[in-house]
């Protein structure tokens, strides 16, 4: 399994300890073990059918798949987390490897302080070229730089390129469409043509592609315009896809917006450049509509890819959202889930009319966040990080150089994370060591949305000099929670423990030493992390962070 890396810290391992407060010169150390992230599932509840529960659970959205021979390959969406566009190989549909990231070096991705959390890396596309039997990544990087895309001839091996940037496609979403007869097509959303005709009006825009050269060439076209149909003011046409199937030309696309709204159409056409004409069903995929008290509601479903398999048959993959709550609050943010398409029509259909998705609790695959030989493939920071602010041990530890970046400095703190994966869940560890100094200190557990929203519980010291085990959690509006406890005892390692209930509740344990741990009397509303409070497009990443004031 390959491990995540940064320039390790230079320290002998004598180095790593406590920081005495006389020692200003040592910058303060936070060090962790025993970390522990646990799926609570229901009793008696048992993982569903592949086509109905998440294919990936946590904040894996906008999936794009592509499959070369046996190999399946798919990609998702980062944003404003390093390293960018979560890669994974699978050779039967269900069963998925993560390789790591597309984007894995400075070189490739630049997430500069204060870019939104929300910005970053959107709706990535994986494609494969048989002409040149090379492997294509088009993607947006959102507020800072526009669309690029990256090639490699094996992603099992990694070593993708440097961007190709592409100043003359605009908007957002590009996907790359390599045709029998050798030519190439770039599809993606972009503004309408003089001015837009309301709120959300969007275009689906084609480009010619000359791969030899890996340049756009001539003028782009329009293809679509606003969405199926115009008369009903449809918003955010967007994630477009471009197929060749049976003869025809085959334009998917999401539409109305990545919330409750949110739905995939389908139109067609003889050539690639159109016209294309709205297929005879649609929308092909939905949960729009339904009763929010279902059981095990999936929401949002939309911005889909479909692949063939080896058999003849086709699926798609999509993201949807799990809440928590019928009001739809929710904390993963959005998933990829898969289903088997039909054909009706001589046209691809995802779901039919009224069809009910389940997306029910899935048992957790990794628990660890670190392991001797480093971090683990699917961890991830917070921005770019500054090179050499953690290092792992033989022993088993972590450890964190605190930095004076908090959250709200919207800049890349000392916090590495990996995404919530269900509502239920017990996250834990054991701080061995941290010196906090002032009241601007804090160790331990983080439970991050964004920079405005996101739970810290740890080591801290409060304005009377009392070490205390804190709980900060933060949320829009200047909506702020704060409670703490004191400790008997601040050289013992202190162990925490967060404890998700599924239905909207957080609550908070520590233990000195080898004491039995004790709650806190006050708990946190889930909803201070939810995607609708926040505002985003991510879900909640669960980790360690590490602050001091300077």
């Amino acid at each position: 399994m390959r491990k995540i890396s940064l320039s390790l810290l230079p320290c002998a391992i004598g180095l790593i300890m406590a920081v005495s407060c006389n020692e200003s010169d040592e910058k303060p150390m936070a060090v962790f073990s025993d970390f522990s992230y646990q799926v609570t599932m229901p009793d008696g509840d048992e993982v569903a059918s592949p086509d109905w529960t998440p294919l990936l659970p946590g904040c894996y959205p906008d999936p794009s798949i592509v499959r070369v021979d046996d190999d399946y390959y798919m990609v998702n969406s980062s944003f404003a987390f390093y390293p960018g566009v979560p890669i994974w190989h699978s050779t039967d549909l269900r069963n998925w490897e993560r390789l790591g990231y597309v984007l894995d070096r400075p070189s490739q991705l630049s997430l500069p302080d204060s870019i939104r959390v929300s910005g970053g890396i959107y709706a990535p596309s994986i494609s494969y070229n048989p002409h040149n039997e090379t492997f294509y990544m088009i993607t947006t990087l959102v507020d800072n730089g526009g669309n690029f895309y990256v090639t490699c001839k094996d992603p099992k091996k990694g070593e993708w390129s440097d961007p190709v940037w592409l100043p003359e496609v605009g908007g957002i979403d590009p996907s790359l469409f390599f045709d029998a007869d050798g030519k190439a097509y770039i599809v993606n959303n972009d503004s309408p043509e003089g001015e837009a005709l309301y709120d959300g009006h969007r275009t689906i825009r084609i480009h010619d592609f000359d791969w030899k050269t890996g340049r756009v060439t001539g003028e782009s076209k329009v293809i679509v315009n606003g969405g199926v149909n115009i008369d009903e003011k449809p918003v955010w046409i967007e994630g477009p896809h471009l197929y060749y199937i049976g003869g025809k030309y085959f334009l998917m696309c999401a539409e109305g917006g990545t919330g409750p709204d949110h739905r995939e159409v389908i139109f067609e056409s003889a050539s690639p450049k159109g016209p294309f004409r709205p297929c005879r069903i649609n929308p092909i995929l939905t949960q729009r509509g339904l009763d929010p008290s279902r059981r095990y509601p999936v929401t949002c479903a939309g911005h889909a890819d479909l692949v063939e398999d080896k058999d003849g048959r086709w699926w798609a993959v999509f993201l949807g959202v799990r809440p928590y709550s019928e009001d739809g609050h929710d904390i993963m943010g959005r998933e990829t889930f898969i289903h088997r398409v039909g054909w009706k029509y001589g046209q691809p259909v995802i779901t039919a009319r009224d069809e009910v998705l389940e997306g029910r609790p899935q048992r957790e695959r990794e628990s660890r966040l670190w392991t001797a030989d480093g971090l683990v493939d699917d961890a991830f920071f917070i921005r770019n990080p500054k090179s050499g602010f953690y290092s792992t041990d033989a022993d088993g530890t972590l450890t964190v150089e605190a930095s004076p970046v908090r959250f709200a400095d919207k800049k890349s703190p000392s916090a590495i994370g990996r995404w919530v994966t269900e509502n239920a869940f017990e996250l834990s560890v054991t701080l061995d060591e941290f010196s906090p100094q002032s009241p601007e200190d804090i160790a331990g557990l983080m439970l991050f949305q964004d920079d405005d929203c996101h739970i810290v519980f740890g080591k801290a010291v409060n304005s009377y000099g009392d070490v205390v085990a804190r709980v900060d959690a933060r949320s829009k509006n200047d909506r702020v929670i704060e409670f703490e406890s004191p400790l008997d005892d601040s050289s013992q390692p202190l162990r925490l423990r967060i404890v998700a209930d599924g239905k909207g509740s957080y609550s908070f344990e520590y233990a000195e030493g080898d004491e039995d741990y004790r709650q806190l009397p006050q708990t946190v509303p889930a909803s201070l992390l939810s995607t609708r409070t926040a505002g985003n497009f991510t879900g909640t990443a669960m980790g360690v962070y590490a602050v001091a004031a300077e």
